[in-house]
């Protein structure tokens, strides 16, 4: 499981690498075409949009993997080492009850959006909430590995 786990964070991590790069591009090129022809791109401010909601989502589940997310591990470290586990998977059991709502929720809203397209570039809306749901998947992989590897004392 180690192994495909961290080769999923790997080309997580060219992704959100690509998308920014991407949105950077489209930025500079925007404000670039506007102030060279003084005409603005119409699609450029959207699809920034789009791939930073993308950026935020994935972000989100490459910091899980990174263990960058915000804890207090301060208080779980006054107690008994034995304590700390069950505190650790009653932590992890209650983020994952969220993050299944948050697949579950996601999916739906993918469903009710696809026929909606965007303003400009006319994709259909639910392809971008389709991070939602992905994310999560994501994050709750991330965070049982790293759970596992806290409970075995590798982490």
């Amino acid at each position: 499981m180690g192994k495909a786990v961290e080769r999923m964070n790997e080309v997580m991590k060219h992704i959100l690498n690509l998308l920014l790069f991407v949105m950077v591009i489209v930025v500079f090129a925007q404000v670039l075409i506007r102030y060279i022809f003084d005409q603005p791109l119409a699609w450029s401010e959207e699809l920034a949009r789009y791939i930073l909601v993308w950026i935020t989502f994935l972000g989100a589940a490459y910091a899980m993997s990174k263990k960058a997310h915000v804890g207090v591990e301060i208080v779980v470290k006054l107690f008994p080492k034995n304590f700390q586990k069950i505190v650790t998977v009653l932590s992890a059991l209650l983020s994952l009850f969220f993050f299944g709502m948050m697949i579950y929720q996601g999916y739906l809203f993918v469903e009710r959006t696809m026929a909606q397209t965007s303003a400009v570039l006319q994709l259909p809306m639910g392809g971008v909430y389709f991070v939602i749901p992905l994310s999560g998947v994501l994050i709750s992989i991330n965070l049982i590995y790293y759970v596992i590897q806290e409970l075995r004392g590798e982490g």
